[in-house]
């Protein structure tokens, strides 16, 4: 007896309308695939000669049952669509009286999942009802197979009938054949014609779709049911038949090294397949790489270095024997590592356009401007032959001219050479990519908004994967961190994905600034040893500057300043070697005049400063930086020019750096005796912090950080004797500080006090 016998089906209501006027008619006719309830229903007639499987009925029997319904017998019958019976159309055809036929579909979705509850007496949630409905395509008795305690044991009955072609057949297609009754003879060693009607059986049995497809259920369990050896060989068979024919074969080689079959023919086979795979599965590649016999070779190399394996990769590379792509991957491995500059050496042994590129990137970044001019120059004595050597070309122009030729020049060409192969930068095993490179010099110049809209292309592209997917996306946490969004900062760093030295040290650098934007200096402190512990790891060079001068002034803030001085010392040393080139000095000379105001060495502020301003005619983000820089410094002393702080603001919003605007109104604020100064500056704080500015957030960037404590404690309703014991201060200095406090925000009275601290958010750090 049929499972489904006692289980009720579910009908659409077309179906029910059928089958009521089925049960008044004087014959039935039930067609539809395997499983569908065919049986079930039959066995619902009374008083009727019930014929199951009539695609299954010879001449002489469907001659015998027309005699019986000619006789006054009536006749329910049950069949499937394929085989096409000659016997059993005749008798269907030749039935006497009316005759209605109801056709049998497999279950929809909410279907299953009614069918589904019936069966478990449970309510089924919609993930299970949609995983059932696709595994099974609706059919009612494959639903049952799949809720049963053996699914695979249950679902091997429908296999029974089946003939070995067809079993063949369906094992082929489930180990990913393609649909090509060709290639299928070919393969199975099969005449087309029972290729044809292998196919049509297993539809008809509804383990193969329309499509060809086969079932999800009926590829599990025949190929878990199939023994190894003949999957081996269908496999074996299947890929070297693709190869020959120059189609996909990843699928079947994967699943030959899975299951550990080593043939020497099988060699180009893993080949190619690693080719296909290695820039969606470089670990994958790797594998099947190593499997045809070039596991020294520079695929291999290629495939680990873009899986993450550094290690590997470079063990892999012969660098004695090593061409232009193998020196790139070692180089790469080595820039990654902090080593720029042994990273460029090693490059200018190739005679590759993007090598040499890279060579000239290297050498710069560790300060070598001689050598890297000299290898410049042999570089473009070389015609290109090809976009990647046009590529390097123009990298190594670049990079040069940031240093040696006008800023915003140089950062014109940055911008158009990181359009230059975007398409395959994902797939590239490089020191850098054009687009991280040019939003770094985008970064330096003050041009927030161009660097965001190059990493946001870039991030799109890679798609969370590729060699230089965690730099694109922390390279646009910096422009988003410096833009003054810190929650969008936040989102894109990944400190667990940055793994390398290089990366590793702009994480850690990241959430140091991220913390201490945010107020949060109980976390500054928590991310200070990390951040100094990359910084030790990761030799000092050009394109890091910005990371260091980061935990520069973090260090400053916690009382660890001294713990990264010999690195500040060494970054300005080999910007003095480069001629202090104004596009890479003033960002790091910005944050490094901080850090100095922080501890107190105003002499090194100065000195700061004074640099700053050397570079203002050539850079106009100097510019802009230097006049901050000296309305600072001029307003710690108390000379406050309400006139210059708003002139050096609005250039620091117009560069994208509106938290540092913010923050130069707030500061001069804060240092000014006079009270409508301090309210015009206090206005300009406000509206330059951003669109939260008018709902009072700008509010705590005046307030010094021993103020920020005391008006988180008073917000939180604390008196001035509970304050002052929380802060080991009397009542009197609480009461001094609360004075300023509501100077500073404007009110009137301890409510308006109230009431504005309810508005600002205190979070934010100066």
């Amino acid at each position: 007896m049929s499972p489904m016998s006692d289980t009720p089906l579910l009908l659409d209501s077309g179906t029910t309308r059928t089958l009521e006027r089925a049960r008044t008619a004087d014959h039935v006719v039930l067609t539809g695939p395997a499983g569908c309830g065919k049986t079930t229903l039959l066995r619902t007639f009374e008083q009727a000669i019930l014929v199951d499987d009539g695609h299954t009925l010879g001449a002489d029997e469907a001659d015998r049952l027309l005699r019986e319904a000619v006789a006054g017998s009536r006749l329910v019958i049950a069949h499937r669509l394929w085989p096409d019976n000659r016997a059993l159309a005749r008798l269907i055809s030749a039935l006497p009286g009316s005759a209605v036929r109801v056709w049998l579909q497999p279950l929809s979705r909410d279907h299953v999942k009614s069918f589904a509850a019936r069966v478990l007496d449970v309510e089924v949630s919609d993930e299970v009802a949609e995983r059932l409905h696709e595994r099974t395509g609706g059919t009612p008795g494959f639903v049952l197979d799949e809720l049963s305690p053996d699914p695979r044991a249950a679902f091997a009955r429908h296999f029974d009938g089946l003939s070995v072609a067809a079993g063949d057949l369906l094992l082929a297609r489930s180990l990913g054949a393609p649909f090509d009754p060709g290639l299928l003879a070919t393969v199975l060693a099969l005449d087309l014609p029972t290729v044809s009607a292998s196919i049509e059986a297993l539809r008809s049995a509804g383990l193969l779709k329309v499509d060809g497809t086969p079932l999800p259920a009926a590829a599990d369990t025949i190929t878990a049911l199939a023994p190894v050896e003949q999957r081996v060989s269908l496999l074996r068979t299947l890929a070297l038949t693709q190869a020959g024919r120059s189609q996909p074969v990843s699928g079947y080689a994967r699943v030959l090294l899975e299951l550990g079959v080593v043939d020497p023919e099988l060699l180009g086979v893993f080949s190619a397949a690693g080719h296909e795979v290695v820039n969606d599965d470089p670990a994958l590649a790797a594998r099947l790489f190593t499997a045809a016999g070039t596991g020294s070779s520079v695929h291999v190399a290629r495939a680990l270095a873009l899986s993450g394996d550094l290690d590997g990769a470079v063990d892999a590379v012969d660098l004695g024997h090593a061409d232009a792509d193998a020196l790139l991957i070692a180089a790469t491995a080595l820039t990654l590592r902090g080593q720029v500059g042994r990273g460029g050496e090693l490059l200018q042994r190739s005679d590759s356009g993007l090598a040499l590129g890279f060579a000239v990137t290297g050498l710069l970044g560790a300060g070598r401007l001689g050598e890297a001019r000299t290898v410049q120059l042999g570089t473009r004595s070389q015609p290109a032959r090809s976009l990647t050597d046009t590529l390097g070309h123009r990298l190594a122009d670049v990079v040069l001219h940031t240093v040696t030729g006008p800023p915003m020049a140089a950062v014109a060409a940055a911008v158009a050479t990181a359009g230059v192969n975007q398409a395959g930068a994902r797939t590239s095993v490089q020191p850098d990519s054009p687009s991280a490179l040019a939003g770094l010099i985008c970064v330096h110049a003050g041009e927030l908004t161009v660097a965001k809209s190059l990493l946001v292309k870039a991030v799109q592209a890679d798609d969370g994967r590729g060699m230089h997917a965690v730099r694109h996306e922390l390279l646009l946490a910096c422009t988003e961190l410096f833009g003054g969004d810190v929650e969008a900062a936040r989102r894109l760093v990944h400190p667990a994905a940055s793994g390398e030295p290089r990366e590793a040290l702009f994480a850690a650098a990241l959430e140091l600034g991220i913390s201490r934007r945010a107020g949060d200096l109980r976390a500054v402190r928590s991310a200070w040893e990390p951040a100094q512990q990359a910084l030790v790891v990761h030799p000092v060079d050009l394109y890091t500057l910005i990371p260091l001068t980061e935990i520069a002034v973090a260090a400053a803030r916690i009382g660890q300043f001294h713990r990264i001085k010999t690195h500040l010392d060494e970054a300005w040393s080999l910007l003095d070697g480069l001629g202090n080139p104004p596009l890479w000095s003033v960002l790091p000379r910005w944050h490094a005049f901080h850090a100095a105001l922080l501890i107190g060495d105003h002499t090194a502020a100065e000195e700061h400063l004074a640099t700053l301003e050397t570079a203002a005619d050539a850079l106009p983000f100097a510019r802009a930086l230097a006049a901050a820089a000296r309305c600072w410094s001029l307003a710690g002393r108390g000379d406050v020019d309400h006139t210059r702080v708003e002139a050096a603001a609005q250039e620091l919003h117009a560069h994208g750096m509106r938290v540092d605007a913010a923050r130069l109104a707030g500061h001069a604020a804060m240092h000014t005796t006079d009270r409508k100064t301090m309210t015009q500056l206090l206005d300009i704080a406000r509206q330059f912090h951003g669109p939260n500015g008018a709902q009072g957030g700008a509010g705590a960037e005046v307030l010094s950080d021993r103020e920020q404590e005391v008006a988180t404690l008073v917000r939180d309703g604390l008196t001035y004797r509970e304050v002052g014991d929380a802060l080991f201060i009397s009542a009197k200095t609480v009461e001094h500080h609360v004075t300023r406090i509501r100077n500073k925000l404007g009110a009137k009275n301890r409510r308006e006090l109230e009431r504005a601290l309810e508005d600002i958010d205190l979070t934010i750090a100066r």
